[in-house]
């Protein structure tokens, strides 16, 4: 006899106990709106049970349903989070488990793959490339009643022993530099050297992801003010534009007067070069597309971003240094953390603090230091 049970208002779950080769087992799910929609699917397992039948496929491939499981969450997700569960199951998951049936993974077996993951990647690495699995799995639990019960749950990943990656940014003297020689390259070249001066300083003097300035409309920006709302998505050959990558990353940022001018005098030079063409050039409502409309692509960007760096002789840094650096100049400046947290769109201010922990060891010092000479 099947347990009917209320877990929550509007939330029934039944349990159903059942002997199989000697063994007792037990199958429940809950999420049924009512008591009857329970029960009855409760008496349809314990039918199957009757009659012998498997409750669940135990002929499925995990790769065929990892598949399935795609197209559903295709429905329900972004594109970049979709690429990104792409990704992790190309690479880390089918590699293993592709060929397995879905009721022959068991909790050892996916204990010893996540150990081996994190013998040579990092902990918190591992951890987003196998949540795609984890997730996967529990749908087939709880959603499709395709497995008893989710082996990946509850895992306990090893310590990891690697040091804290430690962030990469340009001093302030040295960002000057690799601006000014931005700018004489900008003067001597085409017009894309142009844009991608304009776009180095606007990320240097805003603390703005790649893809956010990639993204920004001529009405976002509204005098001193930067409006971020979405985000510049690339797959493949097609350019999407998704929401930003989180709630906080919504944000409204004040920009300085350098940053205004320069602005203004790309926007005219957009125009100028829209008006000498023979054609009607898309996108023109974006602020960093080229000559035919494109977006920019950030292969093409972080090419000419190595080359500044070769000319002005500093360290190959990344695109992602100019952020890092406006944050630790801000702070460094003496900017309030919790400032600059909402300047960058970071979720919480110990996010800022940790990420910018050296920083913060130097704010604390002189502090300190400030503190004594008081008294």
């Amino acid at each position: 006899m099947a347990n009917i049970k209320e877990v929550a208002k509007d939330n029934w779950r039944y349990r159903v106990r059942y002997k199989k080769n000697g063994v007792y087992k037990e199958v429940a799910k809950q999420g049924f709106k009512t008591e009857k929609e329970a029960l009855a699917a409760s008496i349809e397992v314990e039918n199957r049970i009757k009659k012998g039948k498997a409750l669940y496929n135990e002929s499925m491939l995990v790769g065929d349903y990892l598949k399935m499981w795609i197209d559903l969450k295709a429905r329900t997700v972004k594109q970049s989070t979709l690429y990104r569960i792409k990704k992790s199951i190309r690479l880390y998951i089918l590699p293993r488990f592709e060929f397995y049936k879905l009721t022959e993974i068991t909790r050892l077996e996916c204990i010893t793959w996540i150990n081996e993951l994190c013998d040579h990647l990092n902990v918190d690495s591992v951890k987003s490339y196998v949540a795609p699995f984890n997730s996967a799995i529990e749908d087939a639990v709880v959603e499709y009643q395709l497995l008893e019960s989710n082996p990946m749950k509850n895992i306990k990943y090893p310590k990891s022993h690697k040091n804290k990656k430690e962030i990469k940014f340009f001093e302030k003297d040295d960002l000057v530099y690799f601006l000014d020689i931005s700018k004489s390259h900008a003067e001597e070249n085409d017009f894309m050297d142009y844009l991608y001066f304009v776009l180095s300083t606007l990320l240097s003097r805003t603390g703005l992801r790649l893809g956010e300035a990639s993204a920004l409309k001529w009405d976002d920006w509204n005098r001193n003010k930067i409006e971020i709302n979405k985000t510049l998505y690339r797959e493949g050959k097609s350019d999407y534009i998704n929401p930003p990558k989180t709630q906080s990353s919504y944000r409204t940022i004040v920009i300085d007067r350098y940053l205004i001018e320069l602005l203004k005098n790309f926007k005219i030079k957009k125009n100028e070069l829209a008006l000498a063409s023979s054609r009607s050039i898309p996108n023109q409502e974006y602020i960093f597309t080229d000559e035919r409309g494109n977006f920019i692509k950030q292969s093409n960007y972080r090419t000419y971003f190595y080359k500044m760096c070769d000319l002005a002789e500093l360290p190959r840094l990344s695109p992602h240094a100019l952020r890092h650096s406006h944050a630790v100049h801000l702070l460094e400046s003496g900017s309030n953390i919790k400032y600059v947290s909402e300047r960058l769109g970071h979720s919480s201010i110990n996010m800022t603090a940790n990420v910018y922990l050296h920083v913060s060891k130097k704010m604390e010092t002189e502090a300190i230091s400030m503190y004594e000479r008081y008294f």
